[in-house]
């Protein structure tokens, strides 16, 4: 029986630790993605587009090189330091940067934005202050969109659900590093929001995922980054390791990856 005592750690210490696993191993959007961002809000070198949440630029970076410039926001430096040496490989210069908060957005003296854009960070935000905060801030034809990934389902993927069940913590004080509960789904949180015109687009592909990829993506999870869990890193590696080899030997996963986008304008 694993332990299951709560260790504490820092938000900003849980996403962190995530911080180099979710730059190598999660899962990128696919170009068409940004084919049809480009195509609904007609972005050229004169747009300005805001990466809210956006860890190490998972969506700025292949963003930037379909607007002029793109302010990168998240609250965690070791996110923004990963995205900073991602760009320069990349030779990406038209990416601002900037340490801050959702819950901060005003504050931020953002210039006037023609798109904003969010991954998984809409989750942890309280999301309809946010869109009305961006109301303020997004030129009249620019708009909002909201990518996400769906979770696997395969044989591999329910092993790794149960070795994940056995090491995940309770919640404590509000912080259990898990999305938080949500009522709503953002389609509807959109709906009732400044930009209710919303379009729903889907893409599907495939990859062959590597063992120690796998593992990987298991510590960008902000339920099992190493901060989380301490001293029983090593023990959930070696678990996920025996549970990933009974299921493919040969040590190859294949996976499809769904991807969803919620475009969003305001009402005409």
């Amino acid at each position: 029986m694993v332990p299951r005592t709560f260790m504490p750690s820092t938000p900003s210490e849980i996403f962190a630790s995530a911080a180099p696993y979710y730059a190598r191993y999660q899962p990128h959007y696919p170009p068409e993605l940004y084919e049809s961002i480009s195509e609904n809000f007609a972005l050229n070198d004169a747009r300005t587009a805001l990466d809210l949440g956006c860890g190490p630029g998972t969506l700025a970076l292949p963003l930037s090189r379909r607007v002029g410039r793109v302010i990168a926001v998240d609250p965690e430096p070791g996110m923004l330091e990963q995205g900073k040496r991602l760009a320069a490989l990349r030779h990406i210069d038209n990416i601002q940067w900037r340490q801050g908060d959702s819950a901060g957005l005003r504050a931020l003296n953002l210039p006037p934005l023609d798109l904003c854009v969010m991954g998984r960070s809409f989750h942890w935000m309280s999301r309809a202050q946010v869109l009305t905060d961006l109301d303020l801030l997004i030129t009249a034809q620019g708009g909002v969109v909201i990518a996400s990934v769906q979770p696997p389902d395969t044989e591999w993927a329910r092993a790794v659900a149960e070795i994940r069940e056995r090491y995940l913590l309770p919640a404590a004080s509000g912080d259990n590093g898990t999305f938080p509960a949500q009522e709503e789904s953002h389609r509807e949180i959109l709906r009732r929001s400044p930009f209710p015109c919303v379009t729903e687009e889907h893409w599907t592909y495939r990859v062959d995922h590597t063992l120690d990829e796998l593992i990987g993506i298991q510590f960008s999870h902000s339920s099992f980054t190493p901060a989380r869990l301490g001293a029983r890193k090593d023990a959930f590696e070696r678990d996920l390791r025996t549970a990933l080899t009974q299921c493919r030997p040969q040590g190859h996963f294949e996976d499809v990856i769904r991807v969803e986008a919620l475009m969003a304008r305001r009402g005409r």
